[in-house]
């Protein structure tokens, strides 16, 4: 009963941790990049950030300085040939710091979008983009969906994963607009849960 009461209490904390980024002052960005990998070498080939409106505030492709592997290519579908007219990060660098600064940065995987957001920035000796803070879509999903890991916590869950037990339709997976977009009706969702509704 006691851990039933504890599910129901982190139930309730996720669905305000979504309620006060749709209302946020500083504002909330939905924020996501998609990469050349998930290694330490990894950088930006695609960013993309919205409002809580669903506003596009930035969406572009990114020419890293690396080949981008296959196995990348073969997720995102973003390939040599697709950035070979993009900017690069050093030219996409003053509009991703705009479309970042003094916000909430929301990621599906905080951890990851703000690690490889720091490596891309020193990769090119650039300042780090420093949002007011990051926020993490996806810890606050697993405690709202409540469904206990065998290593003791919550069960993350992927984003199609999230999409899919919410309703919500999977459009533009592993695109990083289409992957916010997702993020953002997930967090809208979230907002609208009944608490009690177990």
């Amino acid at each position: 009963m006691n851990e039933r009461l504890s599910q129901a209490k982190t139930r309730r904390q996720a669905i305000q941790w979504a309620q006060s980024l749709l209302f946020a002052n500083p504002p909330a960005v939905v924020v996501d990049f998609e990469t050349t990998g998930v290694d330490g070498q990894a950088e930006i080939v695609q960013a993309a950030v919205i409002n809580t409106k669903g506003a596009v505030v930035l969406n572009t492709l990114v020419k890293p300085s690396q080949p981008i592997p296959t196995e990348a290519a073969r997720v995102h579908g973003i390939s040599d040939e697709t950035v070979a007219d993009a900017p690069t990060f050093v030219q996409a660098y003053v509009p991703l710091s705009q479309a970042l600064a003094g916000t909430i940065a929301v990621a599906y995987n905080a951890d990851f979008d703000r690690r490889i957001l720091q490596q891309t920035c020193a990769r090119y000796g650039l300042p780090l983009i420093k949002p007011r803070r990051w926020e993490c879509a996806m810890l606050n999903y697993a405690a709202y969906q409540g469904e206990l890991s065998h290593r003791g916590g919550f069960r993350w869950h992927k984003l199609t994963e999230a999409a899919f037990q919410q309703g919500i339709p999977i459009e533009n997976a592993h695109d990083a607009l289409g992957d916010i977009r997702m993020t953002l009706a997930l967090i809208q969702k979230m907002a609208r849960g009944e608490a009690d509704a177990w």
